[in-house]
């Protein structure tokens, strides 16, 4: 009797053990991103924190998230084993050796992003600028926030001079007090700021869209992940944004 007591004494601690142990470490930008990723009272918030934490849910992990420079996270924490993941990268092939994406990362829509963004240009009201995907033409100065990159990489990729601001209410701010040239961000964030005093009614979103990312939970090598639980993690996160109801829950909160 007693050595039965033991093995259910010793099985309830060893899962107690796992269970303490099964919280992944995952690094977010410390910029304000609303909706997708930003913070409220020293707490991550946004949609791609939302989705996360609901797919670790399903495989019975936690999350603890970690605020800072995105740079700091990939090249000094990730190096240290410090953090096993990171939420709201595009694919970046200069980081494909570092971070673990879903194979079908490089494709214009991945099934396993967190969310597909449209980034569309804005002017202000009163221009008579048309934009139909002629690059060139777009009015200058172009501002794009730094966090941007790939677009950034885009623009440059062209021989396109950009001015690159800190956020994109900075970048709105400037359109507006200069009411000259224009500014890139993404289509949500352009709903977002219409719906703003001091921008509403103040500007135009061009709807031929400057490009289209897949942004992505990807994971470091760490002894707290595997390629399976990438796998099933991402499964669980296209699941979920394929759940019109859960979707639908969580855009009314923001």
């Amino acid at each position: 009797m007693m050595t039965k007591l033991y093995f259910v004494f010793l099985i309830s601690v060893m899962s107690a053990a796992c269970w303490a142990d099964n919280t992944l470490k995952i690094c977010i930008d410390d910029r304000e991103w609303y909706p997708f990723i930003y913070h409220q009272d020293g707490k991550a918030k946004g949609l791609f924190v939302e989705i996360t934490k609901a797919a670790l849910a399903h495989n019975k992990i936690d999350a603890k998230f970690l605020v800072m420079p995105m740079k700091r996270c990939i090249n000094v924490f990730a190096r240290q084993g410090k953090v096993d993941a990171v939420i709201g990268v595009p694919f970046d092939k200069t980081l494909a050796n570092k971070l673990h994406y879903p194979d079908d990362a490089q494709s214009n829509t991945s099934r396993w992003r967190l969310m597909q963004i449209d980034f569309n240009l804005v002017t202000p009201v009163q221009s008579t600028y048309d934009f139909s995907g002629q690059f060139q033409t777009i009015p200058r100065p172009i501002r794009i926030p730094k966090a941007y990159s790939k677009i950034i990489q885009k623009m440059n990729a062209k021989n396109i001079p950009v001015e690159i601001s800190k956020q994109d209410e900075s970048s709105f701010y400037k359109l507006i007090r200069d009411n000259s040239g224009s500014l890139i961000t993404s289509s949500i964030m352009a709903v977002h700021q219409d719906e703003t005093e001091k921008f509403h009614d103040k500007f135009i979103v061009h709807p031929y869209p400057i490009a289209s990312l897949s942004y992505f939970l990807a994971f470091f090598d760490t002894k707290a992940t595997s390629p399976a639980l990438h796998q099933k993690i991402w499964m669980n996160i296209e699941y979920l944004r394929n759940d019109y109801v859960f979707m639908l829950q969580l855009l009314s909160e923001y």
